[in-house]
């Protein structure tokens, strides 16, 4: 059964206080893991719902899935618990443009946090993951500030 289940805002602001909140690496990372994971199951679902705001979410979808791979890479992470949003989960008249402020605050943490990683992991590859990961998570950031 996964860990977490987003269906609204307030459960991205449970990611990003369990984000802040990591006291261990394998911590961050199992955050991380599935912070973008929650990003692209609602950058995915949103994608429909505003035109304005198609290419915005469908691309951050796609670097979210880039970023979660690169976590997945890291040794010290693990298996990784999951999340889950079904179809529809978020309610139909939830605003687009407070999702996309919601992951774009949520992947300029996730950006943060992974820079802080970086600069902690031993040279190779966990650091190059770390790395692609935050460049991913940047790029969200920008594609849901700048829409």
């Amino acid at each position: 059964m996964p860990k977490w289940l987003v269906n609204d805002v307030h459960d991205m602001d449970m990611l990003s206080a369990r984000l802040r909140d990591s006291t261990s690496l394998p911590e961050m990372l199992a955050a991380s893991f599935d912070a973008f994971e929650a990003i692209r199951l609602v950058a995915r679902e949103c994608e429909d719902r505003a035109p304005d705001l198609f290419a915005a979410f469908i691309t951050a979808g796609s670097a979210a899935a880039d970023g979660r791979e690169a976590i997945a890479d890291v040794p010290a992470l693990g298996p990784p618990d999951g999340i889950a949003a079904a179809d529809g989960a978020l309610a139909p008249g939830t605003d687009p443009g407070a999702i996309a402020d919601a992951l774009a605050a949520l992947a300029a943490l996730l950006a943060s946090q992974l820079e802080l990683a970086a600069s902690l992991a031993t040279p190779g590859g966990d650091r190059v993951a770390f790395q692609e990961a935050r460049r991913a998570a940047s790029e969200i950031h920008q594609l849901l500030v700048s829409r």
